[in-house]
């Protein structure tokens, strides 16, 4: 036995020479139905040689002894085709595999042509080590025996293209850490911190990268843009999750629950007058408009100026101009229960009086609204 082994196996590598192949041995059971022969155990080496699109050409050479009761035993030499499917995420490899050769039985048992085909899988314990399992079916057409096995053992992969296997599974493209074959991102920027997956961490969920987050602490759920934030469909400084009213005009000062609170109307008087511009009426109906539409707000019309004048004139002018605006959005339709209006010259200016360009900022009419 152990000079056919050694004889074999050192024509197989012969043949198959030592470049970008594996080498292994196993211990297996075989069981028959309606046989002379009885269950037995054999003893498996094999040598497979890899070729493209993840195929093997394998040698094995059995040998059992003991198989009837006088003691005869079984050399079968076989040449398979396998078919192995590689997954990156595991270590485990499933394979398929088909082929046959030839047995030499001594004793009564005869000599045959077989057939078999089979199911097994590796799995990588260390560097080029592997561990295999298969489970096959083998067809004596002589005997007409089925022979059942459960075969498993130890693999070896060795040459010179395994060492380019190996540093292509070990290489890390975008220096992220993550080696290429478990990398789901495999152009991540320089430098961003990333997942066991190689993409680049998304601390809040949002379905945007942490190094593109803008907002990177989004509550769980909210709807986002392009940058991270919760989308703000009004514009309005507060984001639609903590919006209580959602549609709010361009234009109005909102609350912390982005709610109206006061608007600038954009109107202008005649100089030194209460009188309106006529371009300025449109303004006036576009917020009566507003109010009809949110019937449970009360507003206050202020009026304000500049510090041109005495103050005294300048809060009867700023009155007389907020009454202006009152009485127009009566004649629009607005309630007076709803509405009131107050003068309040130069006081509270939003900015600087000293020059041209201040003053006119500090010249309004402010609606501040109440709920």
């Amino acid at each position: 036995m152990k000079k056919a082994i050694i004889s074999l196996s050192f024509a197989a590598m012969t043949l198959f020479a030592t470049d970008n192949m594996d080498i292994g041995i196993g211990l297996g059971r075989n069981a028959l139905s309606n046989s002379p022969i009885e269950n037995y155990n054999f003893f498996n080496i094999r040598i497979g040689k890899y070729l493209p699109k993840n195929h093997i050409l394998r040698f094995e050479l059995e040998k059992s002894e003991d198989i009837l009761n006088n003691s005869e035993d079984i050399t079968r030499f076989l040449l398979n085709i396998e078919h192995y499917f590689k997954i990156n995420t595991t270590k485990l490899i499933p394979y398929v595999f088909i082929g046959g050769g030839y047995q030499k039985v001594s004793g009564n048992y005869n000599d045959n042509m077989v057939a078999d085909l089979g199911v097994g899988g590796k799995y990588k314990v260390y560097n080029n080590l592997n561990a295999f399992a298969e489970f096959r079916f083998l067809r004596d057409f002589g005997n007409n025996d089925n022979h059942y096995g459960l075969l498993v053992g130890v693999l070896y992969k060795f040459g010179s293209e395994n060492k380019k296997t190996i540093q292509k599974e070990h290489l890390d493209s975008d220096g992220d850490g993550v080696f290429d074959e478990n990398d789901k991102c495999p152009n991540t920027i320089k430098g961003v911190k990333v997942d066991k997956n190689g993409c680049p961490l998304d601390s809040d969920g949002d379905g945007v990268y942490d190094n593109l987050d803008k907002c990177p602490n989004t509550p769980a759920g909210v709807s986002v843009d392009v940058n991270g934030c919760a989308v703000d469909n009004d514009k309005d400084g507060v984001p639609d999750y903590k919006d209580k009213c959602l549609h709010t005009e361009k234009g109005f000062k909102v609350n912390k629950f982005g709610c109206p609170v006061e608007y600038k109307l954009q109107v202008n008087f005649k100089y030194n007058s209460a009188d309106l511009i006529q371009n300025s009426y449109n303004e006036i109906k576009k917020f009566a408009e507003f109010l009809k539409a949110n019937p449970k707000y009360k507003v206050e019309i202020q009026g304000y100026t500049d510090n041109k004048g005495s103050e005294k004139y300048n809060e009867n002018l700023s009155r007389k101009r907020a009454k202006t605006v009152y009485n127009a959005l009566i004649s629009l339709g607005i309630s007076k229960d709803r509405l009131s209006y107050k003068g309040y010259g130069e006081s509270n200016p939003i900015a600087s009086n000293s020059t041209e360009e201040g003053r006119a900022k500090n010249r309004r009419v402010i609606a501040k609204l109440f709920y």
